[in-house]
């Protein structure tokens, strides 16, 4: 049962992270209520905030995330982790306030559903009865949003980027890169060069050519748009840049092309095959750039690299890693029931790569499950000293599972100790996103700034820290008037309210 949480009112002052008393709940149930649907579309002034808005904080922190707004026969805790509709957060910040927007991706097939009134399209996990003609597949446009090029654009991995307008939220259209766009779709996690701007974005299919990269520059031209010769479809997820370089990691994720193509599932075309090794495709940015190929000592599935940097000869590369393929495939279909095991999670890597040799080397930096590694978006492509995660929490009291996530973790590249801010028990930080202090700040002069899910009383709340203070309590806590669904990624836009 949920307990509510008594708010003191207070408006100034640092937050200290409070555990109510006598909250009675279980690991399953604080699960499913994290990740359930809304199909609220809200828009509000943000005025029950506790502690101050920094005022350096000047522009609109962006999320995605899933929403399946029509549900399956089956019900929404049928649904795959992947499955939903794309619901976009804005949170607008301006003269120390904020305010939230949310809003439907309004893609073609989530249009078509709304005016069939049914879910008419295959989900990633579960069929649909009499599935629509008026479209091949479900885009559901839910896994992050990017601001490149004066475009505001919603990314999933199985079709390319749908641009939305950044007041409105609405709908504007998809975005091929003038016609370049070769493969079937393009990737939620493009790269964008720390200093020179240009974004570096992939697409994966289940036929040849497997993977392509393509190179946007500052002003939206896509600049290169070429094949990355791999052996296999994989589950692409994510990948890396360095000044330089591209690193793609190849993991043993297999997909079934034949069977997807037969009408099957997504989830149901995914194997787990060790024997292939985790491998890394390693080539130049620059046109016609041939791949270095590098094996792991260990295979693993890695949904998101931290970056990447080149140094005397090297390339080295944080990622968040799973190393039990087959409880990991197993965990993101039963994700939204909460059934996941009790280990779940990754564990942050540190892979070496030595460009004259080409021997791969690897080395686990910590025990605890993490993920959703960000950093200062500055240094993307570039020798980083800071990073930030979401950190998995132990279980507390007689038998209790551990979960993700309660706390964040601020790491420290040159070997200084950790910071982790812990929000609470039954609290759900999602992932970390910096934003520095001016546009000429320190590496970590700045906030981590995220929403929070608050288990003990079914609400949400914006919170932002000091990043050289990570351990110290939160500078503002401003709580919403409703409830967010859990989400996947997100980016601060300066400057644009």
């Amino acid at each position: 049962m949920l307990r509510a949480r008594k708010h003191d009112g207070a408006s100034t002052g640092a937050i200290e992270a409070v555990e109510p008393a006598g909250v009675e709940m279980d690991v399953q149930t604080f699960w499913r209520n994290a990740w359930r649907p809304t199909d609220l579309e809200e828009s509000y002034e943000i005025t029950d905030i506790e502690g101050e808005i920094p005022r350096e904080l000047n522009g609109t922190l962006f999320r995605n995330g899933p929403s399946q707004k029509i549900q399956p026969q089956e019900g929404y805790e049928a649904l795959h982790l992947f499955d939903g509709d794309g619901l976009v957060n804005a949170f607008r910040f301006e003269d120390g306030r904020v305010s939230y927007q949310g809003r439907f991706v309004e893609s073609p097939t989530y249009l078509i559903e709304q005016q069939e009134g049914r879910a008419c399209f295959a989900f990633v996990g579960v069929d649909v009865p009499n599935p629509s003609d008026k479209a091949l597949l479900r885009q559901t446009h839910n896994t992050n949003v990017v601001h490149h090029a004066g475009k505001l654009m919603a990314l999933v991995e199985n079709a390319p980027p749908f641009e939305i307008d950044p007041k409105t939220l609405g709908p504007v259209g998809f975005n091929d890169f003038q016609g370049k766009i070769f493969g079937m779709s393009t990737t939620a996690h493009p790269k964008i060069d720390g200093r020179t701007g240009q974004m570096v974005i992939h697409g994966y299919q289940p036929f040849e050519p497997y993977v392509q990269l393509y190179v946007v520059e500052p002003d939206g031209t896509c600049s290169l748009a070429e094949p990355i010769e791999t052996p296999y479809p994989v589950m692409a997820h994510d990948f890396a840049i360095t000044e330089n370089y591209v690193v793609f990691p190849l993991c043993p994720v297999l997909m079934d092309g034949e069977r997807l193509m037969s009408g099957q599932p997504y989830a149901d075309t995914l194997s787990w095959q060790p024997d292939k090794g985790l491998k890394f495709a390693i080539r130049p940015r620059t046109a016609g750039g041939q791949v270095q190929w590098f094996e792991a000592p260990n295979p693993g599935y890695m949904f998101h690299p931290g970056n990447a940097y080149e140094k005397d000869g090297k390339i080295y590369m944080d990622a968040c890693t799973y190393v039990d393929g087959v409880a990991f495939l197993e965990d993101i279909k039963k994700w939204r029931r909460g059934e996941v095991t009790p280990q779940y999670g990754a564990n942050p890597f540190l892979y070496e790569f030595d460009l004259a040799t080409g021997v791969c080397r690897e080395r686990k930096l910590d025990d605890r499950g993490a993920e959703f590694p960000r950093i200062d978006d500055r240094q993307m492509g570039y020798e980083n000293r800071w990073g930030y995660a979401v950190l998995s929490r132990p279980g507390e009291g007689a038998g209790e599972p551990g979960y993700p996530w309660s706390r964040v973790m601020k790491y420290d590249r040159q070997g200084g100790p950790s910071a982790i801010h812990d929000y609470g028990r039954w609290h759900w930080p999602n992932e970390p996103v910096f934003v520095p202090r001016t546009a000429t700040s320190a590496e970590d002069d700045g906030f981590v700034v995220n929403y929070v899910y608050d288990g003990t009383d079914d609400s949400s709340y914006l919170a932002i820290l000091d990043a050289q203070n990570m351990d110290q309590p939160l500078l503002a806590k401003a709580r919403l008037k409703h409830r967010l669904p859990q989400g996947f990624h997100g980016n601060f836009v300066a400057g644009l309210v």
